[in-house]
Formats: structure tokens, sequence, C-alpha cells
């Protein structure tokens, strides 16, 4: 047992769980995997998990195209539509924060969704994959 000061006060706090490396390379294998069938970019693919995930987003408004300086603070940026504001066109973008601000729990949601997506098209899911590397075989 540790020895305490009695003249101070100790706060005792449960760890967050934090995301595994296993997961965040799982996700991104799975995400190749889909972008590969539907012929589309792993990053088109990201950002439309993430919105089926409902994951952190925000609107942003500009007054140019600044999706490429987007992609440098957000992980997920969607163009959503023109829209003029004070008599000037603007963009507006959908930014989500992406898996690298997520906690364990909410990256296996978006495995989940992934998984579920892989199963609709026919791929392997992560499952299917340590299923193998387990057992050496096939499910």
């Amino acid at each position: 047992m540790m020895d305490l000061d009695p003249n101070k006060i100790y706060e005792i706090k449960e760890k967050p769980n934090q995301k595994t490396a296993q997961q965040n390379r799982g996700l991104w294998e799975m995400i190749h995997k889909i972008a590969k069938y539907e012929e589309m970019d792993d990053m088109d693919v990201y950002c439309a998990v993430l919105e089926k995930a409902d994951a952190k987003s925000d609107y942003i408004i500009t007054a140019e195209d600044r999706a490429e300086d987007l992609r440098k603070s957000f992980r997920g940026v969607k163009f959503i539509r023109m829209q003029e504001v004070n008599g000037k066109d603007c963009y507006v973008y959908k930014v989500c924060l992406g898996s690298s601000k997520m906690n364990r729990k909410e990256l296996s949601e978006l495995l989940e969704i992934v998984n579920y997506l892989a199963a609709e098209r026919g791929i392997p899911t992560i499952e299917d994959y340590n299923y193998e590397r387990f057992y050496g075989r096939k499910i």
C-alpha cells in the first residue's frame, strides 16, 4: 500500500479507454478493402463511415474553396453546397474530427459500421481475419 500524506486530498479516477493500434490498423484495412471494391478513394470511404457513425462534426463556411486547408485540421472534410452569404458565394463544408480523437468505445462502434459495410459487399470482415489468424483457417 502507498504512503499517503494525510494533509492532502487525493482523487482516484478511472483511466479512459484508449483505442488500440490493432483497432486502428483493422479500421484502415477494412476501409481500404471497401474503397477498392467500390472503386473509391480510401478517404472518401472514411468520410462516409464517419458520417454513418454520426461522428463529432461541425459545419464551416469559407469564402473560397478551402478543402485542402481544412484537411490539415480535420480528417473528414465533405463539401456540402454553395451558399450565398452577404451577396457572396461561399463554400459550406461538413468537418469531422475523425477516429484519431475517438476513444476505444467510439472506435469500436466505427469498426462495427465498417464490418457491416464490408459484409454487405461480401468482403471478409475483421472477425473473419482474426479467426483465420488465430485458427490458421477460414471460417
